[in-house]
């Protein structure tokens, strides 16, 4: 072999690398972190499945890593990944020796949240990822955000970039779709609307959106159209050319169009949006539970009207018009971690009332979720917000706050009315397996709260929360023994202190109840919860600690026998982030 012609190339290579400019390439992993969790509570359950409230465990202790990591590559070129131990059932007390058959169990790791960013830097293309995302550069109503444990499970491709004129922009995106999100779970249907198999198609499924965004004066504007074709492989047993591939079909569609846009005139603050979509599936007799059974359309708006720069000093007022169509429907809408109505909602004291496990509710207030059924709820802790869909919803709310001698109060009003209230509805109606078949329902909810710092003890913080829901159905009109209306009322007070530099603490005590007719039956259900919440902070940790003494009466079934209640529940974590 030549020597010389072999070192050619080498050199070459040499004095590039010698002229190129340099660019150290950075692996950064902050945010990468430690999870410990405590669960007690007198219920004594553990689960093998999740170490979550909402999965049938308040007892045990758990620990889950999540390495995170971002490499700039180069300029243009920005790499990341995310490994996380989702181990919500492996027990201290389990030393080390649980199945591995149970991966809630066995502290594997599961790659999460890998993804490839480029930003070349061209005029029309700005920003380029591939792979994971959270996808919250859409809306909660089109392509929305899950839960967070399972936040950028979603992975697709996403695209941005500019117009040219000023302000004016666009984004593109193909987010692959969990197959539980396609109809009848991804499964493959005959022609009775029966599922038969496991259809191939499922893995390339995809949902895509397009968006424009731009500034035009003091206004925002956004538009988006959104499509999925849910395809299946053609049920045919002895094709002619088994090599010429197999044959397929769409059989549902879902289509979204959004517009909104916000804006100040003067005092004024305005936003607006309006959704249309429409489903369409020729398989009327079959509940898949996860989709309209047929062909449905369905609009929402909200109108968002803010007064903050009132003559009156410390007065703000914010109002919000909304109408959600019981048929509307978007299969990658929000499922948690965006709230999109202005109001408080149902009473979170009551949540999942009748489970034993739950007779205190839920620590934090509801989240208002834009679907109709499968909200995320699935695995929370007490201390976490629920979600109910709002698919169906309309009416107004009215939140007016006000601050004087440095004393601050809200005041909500809310009345919501109901676009499934029909009479007869089809039980094979596209939307039957999501609303009843009659109903006649209204709901009235008034929120008022007020606190204030006394300046004693370097400031303890004083709150009080009194809340009322009215909702009553008269179900099926021409039936009385089938009415049904429940008041909640709730007050809660609240002290709070730093207790010293580090260490901050608060006491809450509520008083609520909860009374039913139910056929002209009176359910009377009374609680009382006494709070104690923790909270400690170093530079990269963190603690906290919720423990909750729930005491009263009442008939969590509907069975007619009353009982007593008691509950003690308490949650602590700790997290070391680096």
């Amino acid at each position: 072999m030549n020597k010389k012609l072999a070192l050619k190339p080498l050199a070459a290579a040499i004095g590039l690398a010698l002229t190129a400019p340099a660019f150290a390439v950075t692996i950064d992993f902050s945010g990468s972190n430690i999870y410990m969790k405590f669960l007690d509570g007198n219920q004594r359950v553990v689960s093998t499945g999740s170490g979550d409230t909402a999965s049938g465990s308040d007892n045990g202790q758990w620990t889950e890593y999540e390495l995170r990591m971002k490499a700039t590559i180069s300029k243009q070129v920005e790499a990341g990944v995310r490994i996380q131990s989702r181990s919500p059932a492996a027990y201290w007390t389990d030393f080390g020796f649980a199945d591995e058959t149970t991966p809630t169990r066995a502290k594997f790791m599961k790659l999460r949240g890998a993804y490839v960013l480029l930003t070349p830097g061209y005029g029309w293309l700005n920003t380029a990822l591939i792979g994971s995302s959270d996808w919250g550069q859409f809306d909660p109503f089109t392509v929305g955000q899950v839960r967070y444990i399972d936040r950028d499970n979603y992975n697709g491709l996403y695209f941005k970039g500019s117009l040219g004129a000023p302000g004016l922009g666009w984004e593109f995106a193909r987010v692959s779709l969990p197959s539980y999100l396609g109809a009848n779970w991804g499964n493959r249907v005959d022609a009775s609307g029966g599922s038969t198999a496991d259809d191939n198609l499922r893995f390339q499924e995809g949902v895509y959106i397009g968006q424009v965004k731009g500034n035009f004066g003091p206004a925002k504007l956004t538009a988006s159209y959104q499509w999925f074709n849910d395809r299946q492989q053609l049920a045919d047993a002895t094709p002619l050319n088994p090599y010429d591939g197999t044959d397929v079909e769409t059989w549902a569609k879902n289509r979204v169009i959004m517009l909104k846009g916000e804006g100040s005139a003067g005092p004024v603050d305005l936003k607006a949006a309006v959704y249309r979509s429409a489903w369409r599936s020729p398989l009327a007799t079959f509940d898949w539970g996860n989709s309209p059974k047929s062909d449905v359309n369905g609009t929402a708006y909200k109108l968002d009207v803010g007064l903050n720069s009132l003559p009156v000093s410390g007065l703000g007022l914010n109002f919000q018009l909304f109408n959600i169509g019981a048929g509307y429907y978007s299969n990658l809408a929000a499922r948690r971690e965006s709230d999109v109505l202005l109001t408080e909602g149902s009473e979170a004291a009551w949540y999942n009332w009748g489970q034993t496990i739950w007779l205190g509710g839920a620590a934090k207030d509801y989240q208002q979720a834009p679907i109709a059924r499968l909200t995320d709820n699935g695995y929370i802790d007490f201390d976490e917000a629920p979600n109910e869909g709002v698919n169906g919803w309309k009416g107004i709310t009215a939140l007016v706050n006000y601050e004087v001698a440095k004393i601050p109060m809200s005041m909500e009003l809310t009345r919501v009315d109901y676009n499934y209230n029909w009479q007869n509805y089809s039980a094979s109606g596209p939307m039957a397996g999501y609303f009843g078949q009659h109903n006649d329902r209204k709901t009235n909810i008034a929120v008022f709260k007020v606190g204030y710092v006394a300046p004693v003890l370097g400031g303890l913080e004083l709150s009080a929360k009194y809340k009322l829901v009215d909702d009553s159905n008269r179900g099926q009109i021409s039936l009385p023994t089938d009415d049904r209306d429940t008041k909640d009322k709730g007050l809660t007070l609240s002290v709070g202190n730093q207790l010293f530099s580090d260490l901050y603490g608060s006491v809450s005590w509520g008083r609520y109840s909860r009374d039913i007719t139910k056929s002209g039956a009176a359910i009377n259900n009374d609680k009382d919860i006494l709070s104690l919440r923790l909270s400690y902070n170093l530079a990269g940790f963190e603690t906290g600690l919720l423990s909750q003494w729930v005491k009263g009466e009442g008939d969590p079934g509907e069975t007619g026998a009353t009982h007593d209640i008691k509950q003690y529940r308490m949650k602590a974590f700790v997290k070391a982030i680096f």
